[in-house]
């Protein structure tokens, strides 16, 4: 027997109501009647997405980076999330806190999740920038969790009660291997609470080689963009390594990959290509480092 609907796998349950009567009056299914219905479902659905009232230019949020905005069109556009990484000890934590110290002066709420330091130790740490941590806290604009043992589950219950504009995740992956993560229904979940409220986010990942190796993991496919944080040497006189900072990836935006210099100062990081690095120079060094690992 001919299935009753086998073409009817988008119609609302309206539309099948309406065609389920007409059946019955007529006596047999109305094909025109169909045809019809399904493609009136189907500019039901058009019209829910709502294309014609999409805004053209993308709202883009500051990175609090100095530098660093002007390079990717102003800002990073909102409601992304964005992997922050790199080998260890090369500024990571630091860069993303910086970014939600930039959300909190202007009002927006910040949540913080680490899951390898305690609070103290992370306050601690950001207070050495001369960042008044305990003021926003105080003040409901900063959340910090730390050495978090939070489920996926747990940490949506927190942002869709706290309702955040940034969040950072740090790092992730005490969680699961990349291919794991891109698969969990859970973190899929607090990805998609993350996209529907439209709250910018980072993660920060760890990566066991330097920014001269092209080499990327389910992490950065899965991101909306993918920032690097590395030190090189830079100078041929001064041996020590320098701060170097590249977009790899940033959607519906101009990048340019160069890595480029930064430097830490007194109050974070601090003018992002301040230093005139040519890039065939920068380009030579990456080579160079890369022949001397053996890669």
């Amino acid at each position: 027997m001919r299935n009753k609907f086998p073409i009817h796998t988008t119609l609302s349950s309206e539309a099948i109501k309406v065609l389920e009567r007409y059946e019955k009056e007529l006596g047999a299914k109305n094909i025109v009647l169909e045809k019809a219905l399904l493609a009136m479902d189907g500019m039901r659905y058009k019209a829910k997405l709502d294309t014609g009232g999409m805004s053209v230019p993308i709202k883009r949020i500051s990175t609090g980076i100095p530098g660093l905005d002007e390079s990717i069109e102003g800002g990073i556009p909102k409601g992304f999330s964005v992997i922050v990484t790199g080998p260890p000890g090369t500024g990571k934590s630091t860069f993303c806190m910086q970014y939600l110290m930039e959300g909190v002066k202007k009002d927006e709420k910040c949540i913080f999740f680490s899951f390898e330091e305690r609070v103290e130790q992370l306050v601690q740490h950001f207070m050495r920038f001369g960042w008044d941590i305990g003021k926003y806290i105080d003040d409901g604009y900063l959340e910090i969790f730390g050495m978090s043992m939070l489920t996926s589950e747990e940490m949506i219950e927190i942002i869709d009660s706290y309702r955040p504009e940034r969040v950072v995740f740090d790092s992730i992956n005490v969680f699961a291997e990349p291919a794991d993560f891109r698969t969990s229904g859970s973190w899929r979940s607090l990805l998609r609470l993350l996209k529907v409220k439209k709250i910018s986010s980072l993660f920060i990942t760890e990566k066991h080689h330097g920014i001269e190796i092209k080499q990327f993991d389910d992490y950065d496919f899965l991101g909306d963009g993918v920032i690097f944080l590395d030190s090189i040497q830079t100078n041929e006189i001064d041996t020590t390594p320098t701060p170097v900072m590249a977009v790899q990836k940033m959607r519906a935006t101009r990048i340019d990959r160069t890595p480029q210099p930064f430097r830490f100062t007194e109050t974070g990081i601090s003018k992002y290509r301040s230093m005139a690095v040519p890039r065939n120079v920068m380009q030579e060094k990456l080579i160079a480092r890369k022949k001397s690992s053996g890669l």
